[in-house]
């Protein structure tokens, strides 16, 4: 961008879903060059309270979110190009610079992908330097407490890395996890750090020299989250087998056990006074603990899914939770009443314009279908999806009263009403012999396009048996949702498929080296294709039928609209 990481652009206001004591969600700062909106903040990750407690920072796909942890207003952007995936990240103790973990440029001998460690100028959100060293997705990432050393795992590949932050040495670890790796937090007060992996137990480690140095073992289940106490005299770890266990961080030794309730164990925190643990749950619970009776205080409840994290602010007052349902909190630590709701963290795989220009609908990673306003970017509807999947395409009717969603995981595409939500049709590919037979001989199907032919009286759909290398384009009764012919079923993959602009013709491209294949859509008979039927435009860049603007299903899971003519004098 030529313009700063941290400019805050006066833009349109995203309405996405307003909560008392909490702003309006703002997902129009940052905007790159010649966008004029955006729809969704990206996929949700990870959460951390700034050292100074003035930020709640969120890392999306896009980038880092940085919110008023008193409002949950948006107040900056932090974006890192290229980013497609939530990732981790860590603030320095002087909240200065932040590491982020990230995909790196660099491949080694062999050619695969590496990842790296980034560590950012938190003021001015540039990179000061690059710690390459994980052949897989970066996990977590931790500072010491004097910020001279950085500690980061990679995961499955089961390395941790630690580097002097003033040298860029780096100082090699033993491998002790026998699963992977998937989590490192230092000790508050000097060069121990912790780490997690995918078995039952938690490592200690000298932060200065790689060494092991005590191994934490009595959990009857995978070990998901570790804590060191204020004063560091104490352990916390949270497990999948449903209880929280605080050790003596010196001698290593079990003190006591919190059993909770139903549900895994998925993160803990330490309250700043120590008196208190914070613990996620996997039933979408939050749990506060008296470590001095021992007993649970309260549950906060308000999430739908499991917990991936909490966070104490700094002055303990706020509590921060993040969701898999896609949503981060914030509780009063004192009375557990909830203050604010961060909505909008999404990934859009699909979007499409309405006949009139006026909407765009957009289809989920949650499996929801939502309508947005073309001209303010708010949202006006939310439709509940398919439950049995992500939605991967989504496309309007010609006269704009119906939409037709195709979700994963399945063999179908569900038709509804595009006011009400209502279910009309199903395009059922296959009927219970059928997929007994696709299990029985392990294989799966998806759709990758549909396309309504420009009466609307049928649709057609391109999809793939991937497991068999085999692809399919049928032809449907929009009305009915009975399929009218397969047109093709053979030899590679369909990705798209489309109509002439006179109905005669069904277009589709896919694994045929590159070519286009077409037939006509009444007989099925297959034609030679003409410079006619060339596809053009792209299924992430959409034009808008009065050609105002155009909206670009974004890798990083965001729509941008642009104004169109900005677009055409980019080209």
């Amino acid at each position: 961008m030529k313009t700063s990481l941290f400019s805050i652009f006066a833009a349109i206001i995203v309405s996405v879903c307003c909560f008392p004591s909490t702003a309006q969600d703002n997902a129009q700062i940052g905007l790159s060059e010649g966008a004029i909106a955006r729809i969704g903040k990206g996929s949700l990750g990870q959460i951390h309270f700034s050292p100074d407690g003035s930020k709640l920072a969120v890392s999306t796909s896009i980038g880092i979110w940085f919110h008023d942890p008193h409002t949950g207003k948006e107040l900056e952007l932090l974006q890192r190009p290229n980013i497609t995936y939530p990732f981790s990240f860590a603030f320095s103790p002087d909240g200065n610079r932040i590491g982020i973990g990230v995909r790196a440029k660099k491949r080694n001998a062999s050619g695969s992908s590496r990842y790296s460690v980034e560590v950012w100028d938190a003021t001015i959100g540039e990179a000061k330097e690059t710690r390459l060293g994980h052949l897989h997705g970066v996990r977590s990432i931790t500072f010491s407490p004097d910020g001279n050393y950085v500690a980061s795992v990679g995961g499955f590949n089961n390395t941790a890395r630690l580097w002097n932050t003033q040298t860029g040495k780096n100082i090699s670890i033993r491998r002790m996890h026998s699963k992977g790796i998937n989590l490192v937090v230092f000790a508050l007060d000097g060069p121990t750090f912790a780490t997690l992996g995918y078995d039952n137990a938690a490592y200690l480690w000298d932060g200065k020299t790689g060494n092991h140095k005590l191994t934490l073992t009595g959990h009857t289940k995978q070990v998901s989250s570790v804590v060191y106490s204020p004063d560091n005299k104490t352990i916390a770890t949270g497990s999948r087998d449903g209880t929280i266990r605080l050790w003596d961080a010196a001698t290593g030794n079990h003190k006591t056990t919190l059993t909770s309730g139903d549900g895994s164990v998925t993160s803990v925190a330490f309250s700043p006074d120590g008196e208190a643990i914070v613990s996620g749950k996997e039933n979408g619970d939050i749990e506060l603990w008296d470590i001095r009776t021992e007993k649970l205080k309260t549950t906060l409840t308000g999430h739908t899914k499991s917990i991936k994290s909490v966070a104490y602010a700094p002055n303990g007052k706020t509590i921060a939770s993040v969701s898999s349902d896609k949503t981060v909190r914030l509780w009063d630590a004192s009375t557990g009443k909830s203050k604010a709701i961060f909505t909008g963290y999404t990934r859009i795989n699909t979007a499409a314009y309405s006949p009139d220009g006026k909407t765009i609908v957009t289809g989920n990673q949650d499996g929801n279908v939502h309508f947005w306003d073309v001209s303010t970017a708010k949202l006006k509807t939310t439709f509940t999806g398919d439950k049995d999947g992500i939605i991967f395409n989504i496309t309007y009717s010609p006269d704009g009263k119906t939409i037709a969603v195709v979700s994963s995981y399945n063999d179908r595409v569900l038709l509804r009403d595009a006011k009400t939500g209502k279910h009309k049709a199903t395009l059922k590919h296959f009927g219970l012999i059928d997929t007994i037979f696709l299990i029985l001989q392990n294989r799966e199907y998806d759709i990758y396009s549909i396309a309504y032919s420009p009466d609307g009286n049928s649709i057609v759909t391109g999809g793939d048996y991937y497991t068999v290398e085999k692809g399919t384009v049928y032809l449907w009764n929009a009305r009915t949702g009975k399929r009218k012919k397969v047109i093709f079923k053979g030899p590679g993959a369909v990705y798209t498929v489309v109509f002439s602009k006179d109905g005669k013709k069904i277009i589709a491209t896919g694994e045929w080296q590159k070519k286009t294949r077409v037939w006509h859509a009444e007989t099925g008979k297959e034609l030679t294709p003409t410079p006619a039927d060339m596809p053009s435009g792209s299924k992430r860049l959409l034009h808008s039928p009065d050609g105002t603007t155009t909206a670009q299903v974004s890798q990083n899971g965001t729509v941008l609209i642009r104004k169109r003519e900005t677009t055409l004098q980019k080209k």
